[in-house]
């Protein structure tokens, strides 16, 4: 019994990290996309008072053409980044992540129970369904993630090995006396 619910409870295990490192990078895009149509934005600005106010010193056609066309690409970039709102889309994927990071730990802990044999197959079952509803919940209310994203989740899962340890790394955040000893002997 509890060979076929480890099998089950792995592969969502699986799923719940690459979604969660999805949405974490996600996040990020829509973060840095933000922050570049803020710049953006203060760079048409800037170049609208400087083509504006040169026409007030040097009143020709240049300068007011010049102030027009960028003042109408600041508005053109604002109403954009209303309409779309980036920021927002960043903050929904970190949301996201955040919650499904706390499944992916009671995930990890699941397995744990599973592997030291503690707890009931009763028990690992209503755990198994409370952790898929409660799944069910996160990804109804999850924005969509891109295909650029889960790319960059790939590599970063597969590659560059985030979020996870070498042997004994974990040790060194603990005070001594709770190190294993292969923790010990390597320092």
């Amino acid at each position: 019994m509890h060979k076929q619910n480890l099998a089950a409870i792995k592969e969502s295990f699986g799923k719940v990290v690459y979604t969660h490192k999805t949405h974490e990078k996600d996040a990020e895009i829509q973060g840095e996309y933000a922050n570049r149509l803020k710049w953006i934005n203060l760079i048409l600005l800037a170049a609208t008072f400087g083509g504006l106010g040169s026409n007030l010193l040097w009143p020709t056609k240049l300068y007011m053409w010049s102030g027009f066309i960028a003042a109408t690409f600041a508005l053109g970039v604002a109403v954009f980044e209303l309409s779309f709102n980036p920021e927002e889309a960043a903050e929904r994927h970190r949301l996201a992540a955040k919650e499904l990071w706390g499944i992916r730990e009671r995930y990890t802990n699941l397995i744990a129970d599973i592997k030291s044999e503690s707890t009931s197959p009763t028990d690992l079952n209503l755990k198994r369904d409370q952790l898929i509803n409660e799944l069910a919940v996160i990804y109804k209310f999850a924005p969509a993630t891109s295909s650029k994203a889960y790319q960059l989740a790939s590599t970063a899962l597969k590659i560059n090995e985030e979020g996870t340890f070498n042997e004994g790394e974990v040790d060194k955040f603990l005070p001594k006396e709770l190190w294993d000893s292969k923790a010990e002997k390597a320092e």
